[in-house]
């Protein structure tokens, strides 16, 4: 089924429901700094869903401890559909495996409400690093193990856990090197001080486009319209790879446990027909997020399988962050 198709079918499914709409302001909770890709797609749908809401929609940043401190406190919000979580692949993939105490139970503290678009990752390198293409990486970093570096936005997010699963899958030996956001590991690739860095694509694009870092290849099964000239993964050569493998940063929403169903339904209602809204879509193609969509159903199957790999990534590789 496309993407439309999904959104279509929610529409269906949400208006067979007794919608219980809040009449009060919804606040979502961003558990990460202003200025992130996060904050920047809750942005565009608190103000794309606003004229389906009785009392619209404000975003509310709420950062500390990789997103576990804002997560936690939506897990403890009253449960009427006026308080809702942004969801992360850090704080509902990987956090419950890196951390002992995240604050939260991702089965037993939320109800899924939407899953809303998803950021394609790009594999870049330094400049003067001497390879061309993902086959050369790969070989270069086995060749030299234990020498060339990753960076990554930290400890859990989609571009440290990408490498480590890379680490597994090809048999190659690289370091991590965390930092606080992908700015200043933009900053130390700009300057050559770590070798690779698998970033969203929005926040490396521009230095790509200026020729400051080289991109090798996007991490997905086709490549992307921002950069025709790159190759996938599907066309890197590398038989280790599973066929199609994509490693996204994605993003949606969920309501604190207990939250009626007739209130999810028409949340997850609403914020589908702001992502069917044209204008809202295109600020989100023009931010290089994917819009995605679909039932609670949808959201919950992706979280469970998202868990799933990541979860086997941290265990296998021993990764915490404590």
């Amino acid at each position: 089924m496309t993407r439309l198709g999904l959104i279509l079918a929610a529409l269906l499914y949400a208006s067979s429901a007794a919608a219980q709409l809040p009449d009060r302001t919804v606040r979502i909770v961003v558990p990460f700094p202003p200025g992130g890709t996060s904050d920047i797609v809750a942005r565009i749908l608190a103000a794309g869903v606003a004229p389906h809401l009785p009392q619209g929609a404000v975003v509310e940043n709420k950062a500390g401890a990789a997103g576990n401190i804002g997560t936690a406190e939506v897990a403890r919000a009253q449960p009427d559909g006026t308080t809702l979580i942004q969801c992360t692949i850090g704080t509902c993939a990987a956090n419950p495996f890196l951390y002992a105490r995240t604050g939260y139970d991702l089965e037993r503290s939320f109800t899924p409400v939407i899953l809303t678009g998803a950021v394609r990752n790009v594999v870049s390198v330094r400049k003067d690093l001497p390879v061309r293409n993902l086959q050369e990486l790969v070989a270069l970093a086995r060749a030299r193990p234990g020498t060339l570096s990753f960076g990554s936005s930290g400890v859990g997010a989609s571009n440290h856990l990408a490498p480590e699963l890379l680490r597994g899958l090809l048999k190659i030996d690289w370091t991590h090197v965390p930092y606080r956001g992908s700015g200043p590991a933009i900053t130390d690739l700009v300057a050559g001080r770590i070798d690779v860095f698998f970033d969203n694509l929005p926040s490396i694009l521009p230095q790509i486009r200026a020729g400051t870092v080289r991109a090798l290849a996007v991490v997905s099964a086709e490549r992307l319209p921002e950069l025709p000239e790159v190759p996938s993964f599907a066309e890197a050569g590398l038989p280790e790879l599973p066929r199609g493998l994509v490693i996204d940063s994605w993003f949606g929403f969920l309501a604190p446990a207990g939250t009626p169903p007739a209130t999810v339904a028409a949340l997850n209602s609403a914020f589908n027909r702001a992502l069917a809204d044209p204008s809202v879509r295109q600020r989100l193609q023009d931010a290089a997020v994917v819009p995605l969509g679909g039932p609670p159903e949808r959201m919950a199957e992706h979280m469970r399988g998202e868990a799933a790999r990541w979860g086997e990534v941290i265990r296998t590789n021993s990764i915490s962050a404590e």
